[in-house]
């Protein structure tokens, strides 16, 4: 039986040379732009099989691959037949996505000049397989990319492939640098958030960055569950977004807006520090050098505390001497002027612990909580609040206290 394939054509002066091209497994790929398809294409491929194909541009440039057609077995997490795309030519490199069934995603693109392609099938059912087009592009050239890429308009937004249609898919990574004026920051805030939750947020998440790159020591969250983060403003006039999922668990996935806000304005309407992780209270000079040492009970400390919950710790973020901590809020026994989040059934609440020691708490534990609030509804939390380990006993004596009038 005879297989078409593809006829590729090029202009030579006043000539056109045409060729057709087969297509094998895998091989190695260089120069500035190319054609490469699975085993066979158009026709069905073959089963139990694995093809790598490494892709190089020249020095300088970066690799854009765009799937021109995708057609193997469907799963909803990919986990048959399927195409990953790695970034810097290895699969050690970050994967940039997993695709199978029939949606093209848009055009991946590389941090450097190398990308690897693999494909594996299984022993069941094939299709056609898949045909993709790489080219050699400036960094940060703008296009119809699959998600992430450079950002300079004044406002936009960022959001999860497949946004809001269905769960983002299983395997990807999106990078998203935004670059605003030199004299402006940038003010980021998700209005949707739902990405797989985890106390460490190991799998699935959303990690910001001020500056224009990764770097762990300008990190100012990383976030996951189903609450969203604070709003978050860059300290200059780059924010770099990194959004990851494992290949296991999905959900809704998340859209953010941003926006570029002048330096000048005065910190009450505009605060300058990242409010996601940097608590807005400095602790006052010698509070957190006193000894650490609870004092009182839940009774004495319950009236002349503005809020009152039990929680789990799901994320905390050091800064200087204190704290950023968000809880679960497992029951609201008071709630005074709290800012409290919430998804569904799910509420949480970022609380700031002034001295990172005193009360000394641990990601993934249960608290009482008991503290103050700032004039945007934070929580605040010192050395003379009231935290202690939760336990099932003592739900009976906040029951009480709940009932009393202060």
């Amino acid at each position: 039986m005879n297989i078409w394939n593809p006829v590729c054509c090029k202009i030579i002066g006043l000539h056109c040379s045409c060729y057709t091209v087969f297509f094998t497994c895998g091989g190695n790929f260089t120069g500035d732009t190319g054609l490469i398809g699975s085993q066979g294409y158009p026709g069905v491929y073959p089963p139990n099989n694995k093809c790598v194909w490494r892709i190089t541009v020249p020095q300088g440039r970066v690799v854009s691959l765009l799937f021109r057609a995708l057609d193997l077995e469907s799963d909803s997490l990919c986990r048959y037949d399927f195409v990953d795309v790695y970034d810097d030519g290895h699969i050690n490199g970050q994967c940039l996505g997993r695709f199978c069934g029939t949606a093209k995603p848009g055009a991946l693109v590389t941090n450097g000049n190398k990308m690897q392609v693999v494909m594996v099938s299984d022993a069941n059912t094939a299709g056609s397989g898949f045909l993709a087009v790489y080219s050699a592009i400036r960094p940060n050239e703008r296009g119809d990319w699959y998600c992430g890429g450079l950002l300079d308009k004044p406002s936009g937004m960022i959001k999860t492939p497949n946004w809001p249609d269905k769960d983002y898919p299983a395997g990807v990574t999106c990078s998203w640098h935004i670059v605003a004026p030199q004299d402006q920051i940038i003010e980021l805030k998700f209005e949707k958030f739902d990405v797989e939750r985890d106390s460490y947020c190991r799998y699935d998440h959303v990690a910001v960055f001020n500056g224009g790159e990764l770097n762990e020591s300008r990190k100012i969250g990383k976030f996951c569950g189903d609450s969203p983060p604070m709003t978050i403003y860059s300290d200059g006039n780059h924010l770099f977004i990194k959004f990851l999922s494992d290949l296991s668990l999905t959900a809704d996935g998340f859209i953010g807006h941003y926006r570029f806000k002048s330096r000048t304005l005065s910190t009450a309407s505009v605060p300058l520090i990242p409010m996601s992780t940097i608590p807005p209270t400095t602790p006052p000079a010698g509070l957190c050098k006193q000894k650490c040492k609870r004092t009182g009970t839940i009774e004495s400390h319950y009236c002349s505390s503005n809020f009152v919950i039990t929680a789990t710790l799901i994320s905390a973020a050091m800064r200087d001497h204190s704290v950023l901590a968000t809880f679960s809020i497992m029951h609201l026994y008071k709630e005074g002027s709290l800012a409290i989040q919430q998804a569904g059934k799910t509420m949480s609440t970022k609380v700031t612990v002034l001295c990172k020691k005193c009360p000394l708490v641990r990601r993934g534990l249960n608290y009482i909580v008991m503290g103050q609030t700032d004039e945007q509804g934070q929580g605040i939390v010192s050395p003379h609040n009231f935290v202690m380990a939760f336990k099932t006993k003592k739900q009976r004596d906040l029951g009480v206290l709940k009932n009393i009038r202060c």
